[in-house]
């Protein structure tokens, strides 16, 4: 190599290194200009956050992030200022763009999906509160997410299970209803006829019987009127245990007014054919003014028995109370009639004759004295309300 080619090689060389290092110093100090600038940024981020003014620390912290997109510090920043901005507007649809928001920038922010989640769920809005929870179950990880998910959707099927039970028992309800109307409807009509002797037959019926039989103590199966409150109100017909059936007034849920009870079925071996109470009724027993008849199979009595006996006045709480008019019709078609007064169900004693038979007393007798009708001292009244 010449001298010229050694010098102009070194001159090269020189041009080189000059230039390196004017680039070097640029970048340097573009570098470091931009460094401060990010500092800048993230200190006047902060003193805007010192201040509560989130909007303006968010935009600092935000251009900041546009030199150094992957600053973790600046991101947890961000999303600090968003749920920080979302505590002041409580559970409206701000605070729920904010937590988004902060989502945006770190979908891993647990909090941020609660407090979500919370909004959606006092909002009433449970299956978005779910969406949410699952979605930030496959994010985070957060097993308490998965678990909350579990137990709602647990407690639906619960409620779900207890409704449908509920529609099954009303809807059996509603059959057992419809099944009872389909048996007392047609008695209500003949009641309202007052055609006492279809009603007879109709209660000896089979259907009927077992019908009345599964009314078991103070229950009854009831078809009427009802008050907005649901109780018995008005006009209505009842079956009571042991076969009495019931068409009458009701008020407060209890038979009070004027009303009919009557029963025409008994065992086999008992005498009485049928039983017909019509008159007052208050608080669920006779009360006032009434008429008790009873009629006796004709096969099963003596000549001299009653076939038939009325017995009409007043009755407390079922039992005869005053004074009380009994006219009896015996096989043959023969009438007599007898007066006589009762306290609480008990009649009292209106002869100190010897009634003839042992253990009883003459309450009334006939007024040529021909025939008594005696009484041992038990309660009588209106049958199903008599207690010894």
């Amino acid at each position: 190599m010449g001298k010229k080619e050694a010098l102009a090689l070194k001159i090269f060389v020189g041009a080189v290194l000059v230039i390196a290092l004017l680039f070097g110093a640029f970048y340097f100090e573009s570098y470091r200009y931009e460094a401060n600038e990010v500092a800048d940024l993230i200190n006047k981020g902060n003193r805007y956050m010192e201040a509560e003014c989130y909007s303006e620390a968010i935009e600092c912290y935000e251009r900041a992030l546009e030199h150094e997109e992957n600053n973790e510090q600046i991101k947890s920043a961000i999303v600090k200022a968003y749920m920080s901005m979302a505590e002041g507007y409580g559970e409206g649809d701000e605070a729920l763009l904010c937590y988004q928001n902060a989502l945006a920038v770190n979908p891993n922010n647990k909090t941020a999906y609660w407090s979500i989640a919370n909004i959606y769920e006092n909002r009433g809005d449970e299956d978005t509160m779910l969406e949410v929870l699952h979605k930030g179950f496959d994010d985070t990880g957060d097993e308490s997410m998965n678990a909350k998910v579990f137990a709602v959707e647990e407690e639906r099927a619960r409620i779900q299970a207890e409704e449908e039970a509920r529609i099954a028992e009303e809807e059996a309800r509603r059959a057992e209803e419809e099944a009872r109307a389909a048996k007392l409807d047609p008695l209500k009509e003949l009641f309202i006829a007052k055609d006492y002797d279809a009603i007879k037959d109709k209660l000896r019926e089979e259907e009927y019987v077992a019908f009345s039989d599964e009314v078991i103590g103070d229950n009854s199966y009831y078809v009427g009127d009802y008050d907005t409150d649901g109780k018995r109100e008005g006009y209505g017909i009842a079956v009571y245990e042991n076969g009495y059936y019931y068409y009458g007034e009701y008020h407060d849920d209890k038979r009070s007014g004027h009303g009919v009870l009557m029963r025409a079925s008994y065992s086999d071996s008992s005498s009485i054919g049928s039983f017909i109470f019509e008159g007052e009724w208050s608080d669920d027993k006779p009360n006032g003014n009434g008429t008790a008849k009873s009629s006796y199979f004709k096969d099963k009595i003596s000549a001299n028995d009653f076939a038939t006996k009325e017995i009409s006045g007043n009755y407390t709480d079922g039992l005869e109370d005053g004074t009380m008019t009994l006219v009896g019709t015996t096989r043959s078609g023969a009438k007599r009639t007898f007066k006589y007064t009762a306290k609480d169900g008990i009649a009292a004693k209106s002869s100190k004759e010897d009634s003839g038979v042992k253990g009883q007393y003459i309450i009334a007798q006939t007024d040529d004295k021909s025939e008594s009708l005696t009484s041992d001292g038990s309660k009588r009244g209106v049958e199903g309300f008599i207690e010894e």
